[in-house]
């Protein structure tokens, strides 16, 4: 039987483009996607859990409304004429530098519209930014979106999922299954609520306590929403009364922890 030269050439290119391929893979691509363990990136996490101290306090920084953009390139609103050409962004992270290094909190709250969606054009970015001062400091902090969060790059449900792995972070998207189940009336069923962001943390008892293995309190976080359509009207959102049937509920569950 003759083998045509035709179908020695195709044979030959395909032998000769497999090498080819193989060839690619080895010295090439696989180089690249080796995993290096000096890159791997894990998420760091508070030491303890939220603990009052032992002189029985448990001091709460409070933020809200940074608006944060893109740093030093956006400037300040409604400042003095006199004051645009230096203030920015950073006067925000200096402050909070700033109430850091003097309150010493134990925990930072930041409640909303953290970053300014029009002025931030990379919203992961400006999330680091708007939160790198309580990361350094390496204190355990949780966030709840405001109105303009979402009005970057992100939706909101990406957001919050993102500020939960973020270094110190112990927000969460979605209500934990440990949640759920200290609610009655989610008979241990993950809660269907409106939102990104409502869940619960505890604070325990101070250490050589009587209450050091109770919670002695709850921080409740709710999604208050962006913005709605009402008959016609657009207005801003509100908490749902699914939000507030999980808190009563988690509220009553928690009346019986210890």
């Amino acid at each position: 039987m003759e083998i045509s030269s035709t179908w020695i050439q195709t044979l030959s290119f395909s032998f000769l483009t497999i090498a080819f391929l193989h060839f690619v893979d080895v010295l090439i691509i696989s180089p690249k996607l080796t995993l290096n363990p000096q890159n791997v990136r894990v998420k760091k996490l508070p030491p303890l859990p939220l603990r009052f101290n032992s002189d029985g306090t448990f001091k709460i920084l409070q933020v809200a409304d940074m608006h944060f953009g893109n740093g030093l390139g956006t400037r300040c609103r409604d400042v003095l004429d006199s004051e645009v050409a230096y203030c920015s962004d950073l006067n925000t992270t200096q402050f909070l530098e700033k109430m850091i290094q003097l309150e010493k909190p134990d925990f930072v709250a930041f409640t909303g519209d953290n970053i300014f969606g029009t002025s931030a054009t990379d919203a992961a970015e400006s999330l680091f930014r708007a939160f790198a001062p309580v990361i350094k400091a390496g204190l355990p902090w949780a966030a709840v979106l405001g109105n303009h969060d979402q009005e970057s790059t992100m939706n909101r449900e990406e957001l919050m999922s993102f500020i939960s792995l973020m270094d110190y972070s112990l927000s969460k998207t979605f209500p934990s299954a440990e949640e759920a189940a200290s609610d009655p009336s989610n008979q241990n069923q993950a809660p269907q609520i409106d939102g990104f962001g409502n869940y619960n943390l505890r604070v325990w008892g101070a250490p050589g306590s009587q209450y050091v293995n109770s919670t002695v309190l709850n921080l409740y976080f709710l999604d208050s929403g962006d913005r709605a359509v009402v008959h016609g009207v657009r207005t801003y959102g509100w908490i749902k009364e699914s939000q507030l049937q999980w808190l009563r509920g988690i509220s009553k569950g928690n009346q019986f922890v210890s």
